[in-house]
């Protein structure tokens, strides 16, 4: 594995978790058998999380993204068979935009054959020893059909994603 493509120790601590909880990011622990939330183990080179639980960047949360945003989104992650960390920060604006669109112009839930229409998914890749291998985080971009652009209602996208 490429060296830029390997994940960074996690340095995530029960503290930081807590923090998130008095801010109302994430709901607090109610069952100790069943958490709502688990403290990844220090230092792990790669995430893997238990069975049932989704892996969620501290950024995300700090921006008010909330697990899982919708229903919506399960489906996306569903049909695509990804996980929320696959998807970059723009793709999840769109999908947020289109549900928005869908409730608050159209007055009706997002409505999977009319997203299907409309966007498409490029997974990126990094060339490896001249195979190309896909990102394991932020890989994942949703874009508009290019024979859709005057069919939606566009929305500015950050072109770059520092200070996320």
């Amino acid at each position: 594995m490429a060296s830029d493509d390997m994940w960074h120790p996690c340095n995530v601590t029960k503290a930081a978790l807590e923090a998130r909880v008095l801010g109302g990011l994430l709901c607090p622990i109610t069952d100790e058998r069943m958490p709502e939330w688990l403290v990844p183990p220090l230092y792990d080179r790669e995430p893997n999380p238990p069975l049932g639980y989704v892996l969620c960047f501290l950024s995300f949360l700090d921006r008010g993204f909330g697990i899982l945003a919708c229903r919506f989104m399960c489906a996306l992650v569903h049909h695509y068979g990804l996980e929320l960390l696959n998807f970059n920060r723009n793709s999840i604006m769109q999908a947020v935009v289109f549900t928005m669109v869908c409730e608050g112009y159209m007055r009706i839930p997002p409505h999977w054959n009319l997203w299907l229409h409309l966007f498409k998914v490029e997974m990126s890749s990094r060339n490896e020893g001249g195979e190309k291998r896909p990102l394991r985080a932020s890989g994942c971009t949703l874009q508009l059909r290019q024979s859709c652009f005057g069919l939606c209602i566009w929305s500015i996208m950050p072109s770059l994603n520092r200070g996320w």
